[in-house]
């Protein structure tokens, strides 16, 4: 479930979801991290800071477990431990129980936020640097150092996120490659196994995938 009032600015998405059974649960990359607490029945709350993922992961999850979780904008500049301590000294249920606090933890890189918005809208990475008044070099310099991951990373990461929300409508799977900037059909589907796990086909008929498709993030 979303709640949209009272969002802070460097967040994109409230949500949590609790558990009826065991069951592993697919992560998509979403390009984002996010302030993560896990109640489980006679545990103490469990917060975490999820990492950056470079695939589609399968998260196990066990009967009464509650999650709730805040994402992050992408580009963000995160003091994880400050974040986490204030986290666990309020023993809250929910990251917004953490008000004013998470602001003073999180941050909007403006640098990064410009680079990652260039790279997301251009045809490649020397566009965007070429865009951006700086060097190919100075570009994956910056993003290496703020995020551990290359301009290439961020730039395919995006395209593949929005070919994977362009399939919950009706255009052929050769038309989305050819919009997204696919060479053609097959170069499509193997990106989608690269970062999803699964062929374009296949991610199509999961209604589950194409929810979290279409959940904010970097792209």
């Amino acid at each position: 479930m979303d709640t949209f009032a009272s969002l802070p600015a460097i967040a994109l998405r409230h949500w949590r979801f609790s558990l009826d059974c065991d069951t592993r649960s697919a992560v998509l990359p979403d390009g984002c991290r996010d302030l993560i607490v896990v109640h489980a029945p006679g545990s103490p709350p469990h917060w975490f800071v999820s990492p950056l993922a470079d695939g589609t992961l399968q998260v196990p999850g066990r009967a009464g477990q509650r999650f709730a979780g805040l994402r992050f904008h992408p580009a963000v500049s995160i003091d994880e431990a400050a974040l986490l301590d204030a986290a666990r000294r309020l023993d809250a249920d929910d990251p917004l129980e953490l008000g004013a606090r998470i602001e003073e933890h999180v941050q909007v890189d403006h640098r990064l936020a410009e680079a990652l918005q260039v790279l997301a809208s251009s045809a490649g990475v020397a566009p965007a640097s070429r865009a951006l008044g700086v060097s190919e070099r100075s570009l994956e310099r910056l993003l290496l150092q703020a995020t551990a991951r290359t301009p290439r990373y961020w730039k395919n990461l995006a395209r593949a996120r929005r070919a994977a929300a362009a399939l919950a409508g009706n255009l052929p799977l050769a038309e989305i490659a050819a919009e997204h900037g696919y060479a053609d059909q097959a170069h499509l589907s193997r990106d989608f196994r690269r970062w999803f796990g699964c062929p374009p086909a296949r991610f199509r008929a999961d209604p589950a995938l194409l929810t979290m498709a279409a959940e904010p993030g970097y792209a």
